[in-house]
């Protein structure tokens, strides 16, 4: 687990991230008070008009559960909990798949939406256009994001040398069997990519947009996708990648698209962990 300083910046992050959702609501809600005609949070190819008040309560609530974790009393956060074994990765793969089919259930069955044509799901009938959009975001995505995660380690180490890497990275760096590994990328190949796409940007991207537009809601969503990883070492450049993702998705329409740069995002960074294992 994070240490207790690492934990407070969290901590720290999570309320200003907290304040900002607040602040900007009633921002933009005094914007459209005032230019009632202005329309912009409906620019872009993502839909966001079928969400309503309803949805924007979920959201928050849903962001909170998943910020409980960071926000514990920070010795409980920092308490040195062990590193994940088989069944803590299994467990939390369940876990994540649960909460992604109860959103589903939610909008299907509560709010009568279809997710499918929400998440531009209906768009992967155009396969051309999909893999043309993964390939074309691929190569700048991980320069963008491998030069952030540079500076960001620079800038670390002379503030707080050696922070630890992530723990799911020490976990596949030191396991000596291979089926640990495997429960590994797939919960960072498949599982991660879907569940969180869905959620951050399917949904939290997509009513935040609703009720501010599109930069206000990427950047938010953003920030608050990169806490719940809890490291300081990635944040920023999670935060970046985050945008990336909303940019993918605002462009393309299609939630598939950013979900596919995700599982090749993860699945690159395991492919170089194998190779830096190997030398």
């Amino acid at each position: 687990m994070p240490d207790a300083a690492n934990i407070g910046i969290l901590q720290d992050l999570t309320c200003i991230a907290g304040l900002a959702l607040f602040l900007g609501l009633i921002g933009y809600r005094w914007l459209r008070l005032v230019r009632p005609h202005a329309a912009w949070n409906h620019d872009g190819l993502v839909i966001s008009r079928p969400y309503t008040d309803v949805d924007l309560v979920v959201m928050t609530a849903s962001l909170a559960l998943l910020l409980s974790s960071v926000m514990k009393p920070v010795e409980q956060a920092a308490g040195g909990d062990p590193l994940p074994d088989a069944g803590m990765i299994g467990l939390a793969m369940l876990v994540n798949l649960m909460f992604c089919a109860l959103l589903l259930i939610y909008l299907h069955q509560i709010r009568g939406l279809n997710p499918a044509e929400l998440f531009g799901f209906d768009l992967i009938r155009r396969g051309r256009r999909v893999l043309r959009a993964v390939l074309l975001f691929y190569v700048p995505m991980l320069v963008i994001v491998s030069l952030v995660a540079q500076w960001m380690s620079g800038w670390l180490q002379n503030i707080a040398p050696g922070p630890p890497e992530q723990e799911l990275v020490r976990v596949f760096q030191t396991a000596e069997g291979t089926g640990l590994r495997v429960m590994i990328v797939l919960a960072a190949v498949v599982i991660a990519p879907l569940a969180e796409e869905i959620m951050f940007r399917g949904f939290v991207y997509g009513v935040l947009k609703r009720y501010t537009d599109a930069p206000f809601a990427a950047i938010l969503s953003g920030l608050f996708f990169a806490i719940i990883h809890m490291h300081i070492g990635s944040l920023v450049p999670l935060w970046v990648l985050a945008v990336i993702f909303c940019i993918a998705y605002e462009i393309t329409g299609c939630l598939l698209v950013p979900m596919l740069l995700h599982a090749a995002f993860n699945g690159t960074s395991i492919v170089v962990m194998l190779l830096g294992a190997g030398q």
